[in-house]
């Protein structure tokens, strides 16, 4: 397929990019290793977003099992809002663990990283995904504080049942893997090519209907 939009997001870029229903959103790791924050927002009404909880929670489309809330997301399942409508579905995943994304945990931010001693190029406040999405949406009137938890794409981060804390690990997506969502409604989609990592290059595609 040949895209009808494309870019490719630098270190620590950001982008808002339109999707309308039908269409497919397409996500590459171009080096491998990297993570990807994800916000979706309603274009006919932005404050409805994405609510990874109720994404968790949805009763399972593949018929897998009873249902449970859930610990990934993977092929088939949906992104749903805060008002519990379907947003995007997931339709491929090329790591070779399916379903390591997170869908738990919050963005990284200014505040994070001054905690751990991290600054800027300038050696001021380093921004996180956090202010990244939140510029990127600021032409569409989202303000910070509207910015709702992510989907991390490509993320290894898993519980430790005995320390009790939740443990980030290098992720397993090569150059080039990607993940797929087709949008079931209108979206905005903010990207964060997350500032944590090492921060090489991610490709954004949108496929026409």
């Amino acid at each position: 397929m040949t895209p009808i939009y494309t870019e490719t997001l630098g270190p620590s870029g950001g982008c808002a990019v339109a999707i309308n229903t039908g269409q497919t959103l397409r996500v590459t790791d171009v080096a491998g290793r990297q993570v990807v924050d994800m916000a979706v927002f309603n274009a006919a009404n932005p404050r409805e977003k994405l609510s990874t909880s109720y994404s968790r929670s949805r009763f399972d489309p593949l018929g897998r099992g009873d249902f449970h809330p859930r610990d990934k997301l993977m092929i088939g399942d949906y992104l749903m809002s805060t008002i519990n409508n379907d947003m995007m579905r997931i339709t491929a995943d090329t790591q070779r663990v399916e379903g390591m994304h997170d869908a738990h945990g919050r963005m990284c931010n200014r505040r994070l990283y001054r905690t751990i001693g991290m600054t800027g190029e300038d050696g001021g406040e380093k921004d996180g995904c956090h202010e990244i999405i939140a510029a990127a949406m600021a032409p569409h009137g989202i303000l910070p504080e509207d910015i709702p938890d992510t989907f991390d794409l490509f993320m290894n981060y898993h519980h430790d049942c005995t320390k009790g804390w939740w443990v980030i690990e290098e992720g397993v997506s090569e150059p080039g893997d990607y993940i797929e969502f087709e949008a079931v409604m209108d979206c905005i989609v903010a990207l964060s090519n997350c500032p944590f990592y090492e921060g090489t290059e991610i490709r954004v595609d949108v496929f026409g209907a």
